[in-house]
């Protein structure tokens, strides 16, 4: 089964998939250009939905497509509220496609949260069947059992279950502090970080992506922060050069 990580351990990713459960986004108006745009800079790999991929296939490069399976309802106004993920697309539509990866999302502390992690174990399972790796996005979400869902623990273990379902690569939330992450990383599954909400200084944010990767990350997964900057190809550079090293 192919690898998703460099030979190095590390992977830089960008998610361009929001357009499929939030619009507007300013940055996503035309999807292949910023693709053409990342890649070039350095980006490993793109996370995209279906129709994306279907029809700009050739944008990606050199760069790993990881296909999301799965969708909800769509928001407008740049909100991200907590809703419920279901499965939409197959493994074999991610073949078909030219997908070289499939990723879904776990919400921990969600009211469907079972759900999901059933859903998630099927597609590990599937995934291995196929030959094709897949990333278990997995993070905490702000609720009862998870009152900071930035903490160290909780994001312990999400990346312990992400492990334990199957997973060949984690993507979760960057803990507070991004050291933390330490404990995170020593499952057997690479890491990856996600960026978040934008954040306007940029200099703590490359300074987080420092952390986490000296902590043991493989790297990160950035879409706002990447398509929303004013410079998508200086940002994907700049973390290149945390993740990978310099050119």
């Amino acid at each position: 089964m192919r690898t998703l990580v460099s030979n190095d351990g590390r992977l830089l990713v960008v998610a361009v998939d929001h357009p499929l459960y939030s619009w507007p986004c300013a940055g996503l108006e035309e999807p292949a250009a910023l693709i053409r745009q990342v890649v070039s800079a350095g980006a490993d790999a793109i996370i995209s939905s279906y129709g994306m991929l279907r029809n700009h296939r050739e944008a990606f490069g050199s760069a790993v497509p990881i296909l999301k399976l799965d969708l909800t309802t769509v928001a407008i106004g740049g909100h991200y509220p907590l809703s419920e993920y279901v499965i939409a697309w197959t493994i074999d539509d991610a073949i078909r496609v030219g997908a070289g990866a499939v990723l879904t999302f776990v919400q921990l502390g969600a009211d469907f949260e079972l759900e999901a992690l059933r859903c998630a174990a099927r597609v590990a399972a599937e995934a291995d069947r196929a030959g094709i790796p897949y990333v278990c996005e997995i993070m905490p979400v702000e609720s009862v059992r998870y009152p900071d869902p930035a903490a160290p623990l909780a994001i312990t273990a999400a990346c312990r279950v992400s492990a334990e379902l199957g997973a060949h690569l984690t993507k979760t939330t960057m803990p507070t502090p991004p050291a933390a992450v330490a404990d995170a990383v020593a499952f057997g599954v690479p890491v990856i970080l996600a960026g978040g909400d934008p954040v306007d200084n940029r200099e703590a944010l490359y300074a987080n992506v420092r952390e986490v990767v000296k902590a043991g990350a493989a790297g990160v997964a950035f879409g706002r922060n990447v398509w929303g900057d004013a410079d998508p190809s200086g940002t994907v550079t700049r973390l290149h050069s945390i993740v990978h090293g310099p050119k």
